[in-house]
């Protein structure tokens, strides 16, 4: 008789249980949830490269930079004024770091974060400069700061700092007027 009790008990013992560690984990407090880095890490030129051949109505502002680059730094709030003047605008601006990989913790979200940067952030972990910079310009070497200005098939490649917003944004307006008139 106290065998088939028990065995009676049993399946109400184990929904009890079951029960009690549903009401375990409803009173425990919520896992911590880590954000993960806003900014793309790609591991080589080529998966950047399409980005780099798009044909639309938009305009592209590429950055070549890097923390550890001065006048990259110094140029910096250029294309933030940018992206805020022309926020209205079918424009990308993108930065693109060539710090190594294993500094994005360490140098580059430190610095996005501390300067406020609200352009699109990317790394390029692709170290081989010789096989890809002739991609984005002939004349190319890899010297930073370096920018590529598009629309359509209007191309605009610069080797060193934009000295004023005003620089930055007389050539991006004529990129964009010509590479307008090229979508006809």
């Amino acid at each position: 008789m106290q065998k088939s009790f028990l065995l009676f008990l049993l399946p109400f013992l184990l929904i009890a249980c079951s029960e009690n560690k549903k009401t375990d984990k409803i009173n425990q407090p919520a896992p911590v949830v880590v954000p993960v880095s806003k900014i793309s890490v790609y591991e080589d030129f080529s998966s950047l490269e399409p980005v780099l051949l798009l044909q639309n109505d938009t305009t592209y502002v590429i950055n070549f930079w890097a923390t550890s680059c001065k006048p990259c730094i110094e140029e910096m709030p250029h294309f933030e004024k940018l992206h805020e003047v022309y926020a209205a605008e079918k424009m990308r601006v993108l930065l693109v770091s060539l710090d190594l990989k294993r500094h994005l913790e360490s140098r580059v979200e430190p610095f996005v974060e501390k300067k406020n940067i609200q352009n699109e952030v990317m790394i390029l972990a692709d170290q081989n400069y010789s096989k890809w910079t002739d991609k984005i310009d002939a004349s190319w070497y890899g010297a930073l700061p370096a920018t590529l200005i598009y629309m359509n098939t209007t191309r605009r490649f610069f080797f060193g700092a934009f000295e004023s917003f005003e620089d930055l944004e007389k050539e991006v307006t004529e990129v964009m007027e010509v590479g307008d008139d090229s979508n006809i």
